[in-house]
């Protein structure tokens, strides 16, 4: 869609490196000043800790807090950046209808809990040596509820914005660049896993397979619903159950896997989008759009005369 008639290549360049820079520099310093900044205000003796932790990388609740919301702030930059160097409406990033699906959302949620739960199933019964790892930390009763109440309120924002960067600006950016669709979902999915930063190899694969899998969803059913909604069960379920056993900061941290990890996600990976493809095609969801608005015309037609206004007699 970003092949308009406003197109020009440099935009989806320049739109590309707008989007990383204000992503990982301007959103994380600004919500840390305003966060940091309230602390000083309300808790000044939480203020200090609260930037050795961040410092150290010791995941609080208001860590937590902190990287939700910094990553959520990438959902107004694709806006900004679309409406700004595109002259579109930042809905185009959400689907073809245009704008972002809500009832199709609640519906592929429910599918994405439904291939989640299952599958959790399935590890807990069965293979045990790739549940989460469990912490040590004995967890007050108010700090776990404090970790529920980031995790519950921010994990879903956190979620959705990393769909709309990878599988909304960049899928279009470099869709609009490279006309092959299929090298545009392989090169977002591997940005997507090297954007996680280290880990090692059954982990890297994970993640480049989850970006495989929610792109092709994108292309298949015309609109990021499908990868918002695994992506956001996915996170919440994870991170309610770390903030229950008190290993947050340990599933933030992850770096390894191992492969029956992996063989499992990929059984999930393919249950979820067999079941989102069958979904759109009962529920006849539009997954295609009419097209891009067409060009103006290069000159504006010849002024009508009045006698050719007027009717004939």
């Amino acid at each position: 869609m970003l092949r308009t008639w406003t197109y020009r290549p440099w935009r989806a360049l320049v739109g590309i490196g707008l989007t990383v820079a204000l992503g990982l520099l301007v959103g994380p310093l600004l919500v840390t000043a305003l966060i940091g900044l309230s602390l000083a205000i309300f808790a000044p003796e939480e203020a200090a800790g609260y930037m050795s932790d961040l410092a150290e990388l010791n995941v609080t609740p208001t860590v937590l807090l902190t990287v939700n919301l910094s990553l959520a702030m990438l959902i107004p930059t694709t806006f900004l950046t679309i409406r700004l160097l595109h002259g579109m409406r930042p809905r185009w990033l959400g689907s073809v209808r245009p704008g972002l699906r809500w009832g199709l959302l609640a519906q592929l949620t429910g599918l994405a809990l439904v291939a989640t739960i299952a599958f959790s199933l399935v590890i807990g019964l069965w293979m045990q040596d790739v549940m989460p790892t469990e912490s040590t930390n004995e967890l007050s009763t108010r700090t776990t509820i404090a970790y529920l109440a980031v995790v519950l309120l921010t994990s879903p924002l956190q979620s959705a914005a990393e769909e709309y960067v990878f599988r909304g600006y960049l899928l279009q950016a470099f869709g609009a660049l490279v006309s092959n669709r299929w090298f545009t979902l392989l090169l977002t999915s591997l940005l997507f896993a090297l954007a996680h930063g280290t880990q090692n190899l059954p982990l890297f694969a994970d993640r480049f397979l989850f970006g495989l899998v929610a792109g092709a969803l994108v292309i298949y059913t015309g609109g990021l619903e499908a990868g918002i909604a695994l992506h956001i069960v996915n996170n919440v379920v994870v991170l309610a159950i770390a903030s229950l056993t008190g290993a947050v900061s340990e599933s933030l941290n992850v770096s390894e896997a191992t492969w029956s990890m992996l063989f499992v996600d990929i059984g999930q990976l393919l249950v979820f989008a067999v079941l989102v493809l069958w979904w759109v095609r009962r529920r006849g969801v539009r997954t295609v759009t009419t097209g891009p608005p067409p060009s103006p015309p290069s000159s504006p037609p010849p002024p009508t005369s009045p006698a050719q206004a007027s009717p004939p007699a």
